[in-house]
């Protein structure tokens, strides 16, 4: 299967966090045998456009999003982002008809409610290596 996996972190909230467990995941579908492609929204200037472009290059049977934080966690005055991953897959779903898959310690903390809210198709909580790639052989399989 052609994959999309996309880091939807911008914030830095403290430094640019690279997404280390997106990679983890990318690799353990490549060996799988699925062809991956990665973009990490952190590093792209204009990054609608960018995945715009990578989707339009792609044509991704899935899309994986990852999903690093919730909020800001500044106790004082406390920054909700998930519209910005909202703006994301809304931007997928306009330009590609793949399923959307979630995943990423922000959405493992809330999976059920992150679910609902970016309205995805579905969502790997936890460690996504294994899962992820089962994921991919279930659907491939039409299952």
């Amino acid at each position: 299967m052609k994959v999309l996996l996309i880091s939807a972190n911008t914030e830095m909230i403290n430094m640019p966090v690279l997404p280390l467990g997106m990679a983890f995941v990318a690799r353990a579908a490549e060996d799988a045998g699925h062809k991956v492609s990665q973009i990490n929204l952190m590093a792209e200037p204009e990054a609608l456009n960018s995945l715009e472009e990578q989707i339009q290059n792609v044509q991704p049977d899935i899309i994986g999003i990852s999903v690093r934080n919730i909020d800001d966690q500044a106790s004082s005055q406390p920054r909700f982002l998930l519209d910005p991953v909202k703006e994301i897959i809304s931007a997928c779903r306009q330009h590609s008809a793949a399923k959307i898959v979630l995943g990423g310690a922000g959405y493992s903390i809330f999976p059920r409610h992150a679910l609902t809210y970016l309205d995805a198709d579905m969502g790997i909580q936890g460690e996504g290596e294994k899962s992820f790639v089962s994921l991919l052989d279930k659907i491939e399989k039409n299952e």
